[in-house]
């Protein structure tokens, strides 16, 4: 799935279109830990995963929060580096 959310004004902001993410899930103890591959054009980024959460859907929304942060802070990194390498 696309991790870009269907709102504009969501916090963190939308993830660019080449960012993906696969949700998967397992048994842990009596409960459910969610996890997420976070891909940027097919190449895998980061995993993410969480517990304490027994509903898919509230699931797969609070792992796309994370992720749209982790992104938002690689971007401006990526930014940052590229235009202080450039001024070499």
């Amino acid at each position: 799935m696309n991790i870009s959310s269907a709102r504009e004004d969501t916090d963190p902001p939308a993830a660019p279109p080449d960012w993906t993410i696969e949700v998967g899930s397992g048994p842990v103890g009596e409960g459910l830990y969610f996890f997420a591959a976070v891909k940027r054009a097919g190449q895998l980024m980061f995993r993410i995963g969480m517990g304490g959460i027994c509903e898919e859907a509230k699931a797969k929304k609070l792992l796309a929060a994370k992720a749209r942060a982790w992104i938002d802070d690689f971007l401006i990194r990526e930014h940052q580096s590229g235009a202080s390498s450039q001024g070499d």
